[in-house]
């Protein structure tokens, strides 16, 4: 009982950092931007960032020579209201086609802490991910 109490709390103080890639492909059509701009405004310790590729030149460049892949990816870092990390960081997308915008909004809205309720189709793990390296 207690620790479903302090996991109702946890969830409760939760947030998360979406990170939207701005060398994927977009599909302006689909509105990626303000849909997700949109759900994250919604929630109550949720941010929105556009930023280059997270991932490396390298990852966005075979992505976008793969017709299968194409399409924009968010990285969500899911954190306490504080921003502290509360898990690993989650690699959601490629977002292709209107009902994939319409999944990962609806996770979005959730304040989501892993990538429960996310489809596998829009989830994939990191695969150790290197660490920065010192300057």
């Amino acid at each position: 009982m207690d620790n479903d109490r302090r996991s109702a709390e946890r969830q409760n103080q939760a947030g998360y950092t979406a990170v939207l890639c701005e060398a994927c492909e977009p599909n302006d059509d689909l509105g990626v931007l303000d849909a997700l701009s949109d759900s994250v405004s919604r929630s109550p310790h949720g941010v929105l960032v556009r930023s280059p590729c997270q991932l490396g030149k390298l990852w966005c460049h075979t992505r976008k020579n793969s017709r299968r892949t194409t399409g924009q990816v968010i990285l969500v870092q899911p954190c306490d209201t504080r921003r502290r990390p509360l898990g690993p960081v989650i690699l959601v997308g490629p977002i292709r086609t209107s009902a994939d915008l319409a999944d990962v909004t609806r996770w979005l809205k959730s304040t989501p802490t892993s990538a429960h309720g996310l489809p596998d189709r829009l989830h994939r793990p990191l695969r150790n991910p290197s660490p920065a390296s010192p300057n």
